[in-house]
């Protein structure tokens, strides 16, 4: 076995909105690589609800990360091991530079979240997460809540989240701030300290695993952080350009079982 620790995206890596299942095949290899001793995390953009809930339905356990990295959950036992997030303060300063854009700003608390308003592109996004948020004044609700924000979405053209995602990064560059899109018309802001790539760094640790003995794969470019650092980075076939250039491999598209063929190459 090559790699005692792997760490796989959700969606477009994993599974896929809006069935949101993982393929019997790919869920049988890790079985059998869980069963050999190697260790199976999720790490994802999504709610942390949303992402036990499916996993669960999957029989598939152990540890996730959600948020992009800001919260790190224990399925076996339901104890969370992290939990961080954007403060307010970073939150309305964030809300107010994107107000410019025509992108429908949504926020996540700890067990809900809550849109500006229902549009075509909120009814697509809450049928993919499983999830159903409520309509808020959104700068208002956070306020009024006083706590951190785990995660803040804009949905919207595509053409238009990738003008802002550029140039909002160059705006934030250095200030705590990081956006970027986990999927086509949709922009994320989180907090940089809890990337997916400083959860990669807390399992290993976590596990007592060697970086050079953990393989990390993603789809899009919110997987930078994940699958760029002393451990192996794999990009799926059909992974956006940016983060195919940086992989150390590109391995099969979503539709072909990229993660069964990852777990047999190396681990089975």
């Amino acid at each position: 076995m090559k790699y005692k620790l792997f760490i796989s995206d959700y969606d477009g890596t994993l599974g896929k909105a809006p069935a949101n299942d993982v393929d019997k095949e790919t869920r049988k290899a890790i079985d059998e690589y869980v069963k050999k001793g190697g260790i199976f995390c999720v790490c994802t953009g999504r709610e942390t609800s949303s992402i036990t809930r499916i996993l669960n339905e999957q029989n598939l356990k152990g540890i996730v990360v959600s948020f992009q990295g800001a919260v790190i959950t224990d399925l076996d036992n339901g104890k969370t091991l992290l939990d961080e997030g954007l403060s307010v303060e970073q939150t309305v300063k964030a809300l107010d530079s994107a107000s410019k854009y025509d992108l429908t700003p949504l926020c996540y608390g700890k067990n809900d979240f809550f849109y500006q308003q229902m549009n075509g592109y909120i009814e697509v996004y809450e049928r993919a997460i499983r999830l159903k948020g409520k309509v808020a004044d959104v700068k208002s609700e956070v306020i009024k809540n006083g706590t951190s924000v785990f995660k803040i979405c804009w949905l919207g053209d595509d053409k238009i989240v990738k003008q802002a995602e550029k140039e909002l990064n160059e705006i934030y560059k250095g200030q705590g701030i990081k956006f970027n899109s986990g999927a086509p018309c949709l922009l994320e802001a989180i907090n940089p300290t809890f990337s997916k790539g400083k959860a990669v760094k807390y399992l290993a640790d976590y596990y007592g695993v060697p970086l050079t003995e953990v393989i990390a794969v993603g789809d899009s470019t919110n997987d930078i952080d994940l699958i760029s650092g002393e451990w192996h980075g794999v990009a799926v076939g059909d992974a956006r350009e940016e983060l195919k250039a940086i992989a150390d491999e590109v391995t099969l598209p979503f539709d072909e079982k990229p993660i069964k063929y990852l777990l047999e190459k190396y681990c089975l």
